[in-house]
């Protein structure tokens, strides 16, 4: 088995594919593409739709920890491959909805540690909006209940498994929290970290990774605060008025781009980071994370009425009209249309050249093959 799994968690649009690059670029870590592989394991080990699917496997004699040591056998088999494949000692992934399976990962992968990105509201609500269309509302309630799942699980996976940085952070000055976060995973300093575009562009990787994010370009720190313009004063406003609690825990002001101040106070000697031991201390301090009894965050799509419904259906129109008239459709639907012409072109010569026959004959019916070798 190789060494400690990295499961970088965030939520879409948190900087954390920029995350995975980066750290994938290092000579120990393979990170490769988002693989959603807990969707699989959450279906193995659950039956839907039937009474006895909860445990299914206890009906022939195996415990849930037997069940679970065989998922990681195979699962980490899998992404152990890979990292070998690349020449690396451990491996990592990263998938946004994975946020909702924090404790079953640390479960069947107890020697794994999580990295956790986080973003202002306004920049991840903007993002949401103009590339997967939400609706201004479900932006924010997505922000709202992934971090708050997120910061929650991590208090409770404590500091030697949690750590958290923001990407405003990483961007803006990218050596300084790259070195807390390589030290808290107990990897050496590589400075391949900072030139993570120069390295898979030398490796050969795709140009555009997940949620349209370009490998082979160096970090940026300008797109982290154009959202701000994109925001009437009611938008604003409400932003505001339902993250400021969590925002303010991340030192971030909604109403402003980027952070307001450094992490809060009790990292010891880490000024990037913000670890699960610092989370569960401030658990029910103020300022904490503790709901009091609050329900659980739904971070899936929310239930809809008949109306609701057909209005979801109509954005996703929308949006698919757009991904039709973009170059790479059009592109692809004049390759077919090509392929099917080539594959009709026998038949086009064979009717052509009995078009032939018929006016050299007047019109009458073509010699068939036999007559004209007669």
């Amino acid at each position: 088995m190789l060494e400690r799994p990295v499961f970088i968690v965030g939520s879409m649009r948190s900087g954390s594919t920029l995350f995975r690059l980066i750290l994938d670029s290092h000579p120990h870590i393979a990170i490769g593409e988002e693989t959603g592989f807990m969707g699989a394991i959450a279906a193995t080990k659950e039956i839907p739709h039937w009474p006895h699917g909860h445990g299914w496997f206890e009906r022939i004699g195996w415990t849930e920890s037997e069940f679970d040591e065989r998922l990681r056998d195979f699962y980490g088999g899998l992404f152990e491959r890979h990292a070998l494949t690349q020449g690396k000692r451990r491996w990592g992934e990263k998938t946004p909805f994975h946020s909702r399976h924090i404790p079953q990962m640390a479960k069947i992968f107890p020697d794994a540690v999580f990295a956790g990105i986080v973003r202002h509201p306004g920049a991840v609500v903007h993002s949401l909006q103009r590339n997967f269309h939400y609706k201004f509302e479900d932006a924010v309630g997505y922000w709202v209940a992934t971090n708050q799942e997120i910061l929650e699980r991590g208090s409770e996976l404590g500091g030697e498994r949690f750590a958290l940085l923001r990407y405003e952070d990483l961007v803006t000055s990218p050596e300084p929290p790259l070195r807390e976060v390589i030290e808290w995973l107990g990897e050496p300093w590589s400075d391949d970290l900072l030139r993570h575009n120069a390295v898979h562009a030398a490796r050969g990787t795709p140009r555009v990774s997940a949620g349209g994010t370009h490998t082979h370009v160096p970090i940026r720190s300008d797109l982290a605060d154009r959202w701000i313009e994109s925001f009437q004063e009611p938008e604003l406003e409400s932003l505001t008025s339902r993250t400021a609690e969590l925002a303010a825990v991340l030192g971030y002001d909604p109403s402003q781009p980027g952070t307001c101040g450094p992490l809060p106070a009790g990292n010891g000697s880490r000024r990037w980071l913000l670890t699960g031991d610092v989370l569960a201390s401030r658990q029910h301090g103020p300022g904490g994370l503790a709901r009091d009894g609050a329900p659980e965050p739904d971070i899936t799509m929310t239930p809809m009425n008949t109306a609701q419904l057909a209005e979801r259906v109509q954005q996703l129109e929308s949006a698919l009209g757009v991904l039709r008239s973009s170059r790479a459709v059009r592109w692809s639907s004049s390759l077919r249309r090509a392929r099917r012409r080539m594959a009709d072109l026998p038949f086009r010569l064979r009717a052509a050249a009995g078009q032939v026959f018929r006016r050299r004959l007047g019109g009458g019916t073509p010699p068939t093959g036999r007559s004209l070798g007669g």
